[in-house]
């Protein structure tokens, strides 16, 4: 399992480096590291839709991942038949999906679903960016309103991680959800992970520091629109 999360996330960058490189962008390299991937683009394409496209093609590839994975869980389960059911008058056959396979699916499904949560810089956070730039506004306009964002979701995630520590409070998967739904509300809610607080550090920093970058960008070239 191992494995497959360092592989999924590694398709995940390459997704985003591909699309980039198509629209003139410049991808310097890509680092695995605790926290996930990152793919250091030295040269952004210059248009916020093609930001929107590069920014949708990693959790798209993740997605399209889960999907493989989960029609593979079910072509290579295992059939176990629990006997003959005269009514039918058929054998039951039930078939149990390839745990592998399944846990797969369910890591690039929480990988994907994560990556769209609107906290800049995360791909969702991007996509947002672009949006606010296709209704309008400035690129340092945007990249403002998607860093506020961005810190509204780590304080979220620190104020979780809080309660739970000081309190013992957890919000609570809701009972006989999925297992995409329980993973993704363990990447989203589950307070009790110190690695979603340092996610939520990360997100503080690195938003922090692009915002700097941007501001700086529009004051010497008056800007990307």
């Amino acid at each position: 399992m191992a494995v497959a999360l360092v592989a999924s996330i590694l398709l995940h960058e390459l997704a985003h480096s591909g699309v980039a490189i198509a629209f003139g962008g410049r991808v310097h390299d890509i680092t695995l590291q605790v926290l996930g991937g990152c793919a250091r683009i030295v040269r952004m394409p210059p248009k916020a839709w093609q930001e929107l496209l590069m920014a949708l093609a990693g959790p798209a590839c993740s997605l399209a991942l889960a999907v493989l994975f989960g029609v593979l869980a079910y072509a290579l389960g295992t059939e176990t038949s629990l006997g003959y059911n005269p009514i039918a008058g058929e054998y039951v056959i039930y078939v149990e999906p390839n745990l592998w396979f399944t846990y797969a699916a369910g890591l690039n499904f929480g990988l994907g679903m994560f990556n769209l949560i609107p906290a800049f810089p995360m791909d969702g956070g991007r996509v947002l960016r672009s949006g606010l730039q296709a209704a309008g506004q400035s690129k340092a306009q945007a990249t403002e309103v998607a860093v506020l964002v961005g810190r509204g979701f780590a304080v979220l995630w620190a104020a979780l991680f809080a309660l739970d520590v000081l309190f013992g409070i957890q919000l609570k998967c809701p009972e006989g959800a999925p297992l995409f739904v329980r993973l993704l509300w363990s990447f989203v809610f589950q307070s009790s992970s110190v690695l979603l607080v340092l996610i939520a550090y990360m997100i503080w920093v690195t938003g922090r520091r692009e915002l700097e970058y941007v501001r700086m960008e529009s004051r010497f070239r008056g800007g990307w629109q």
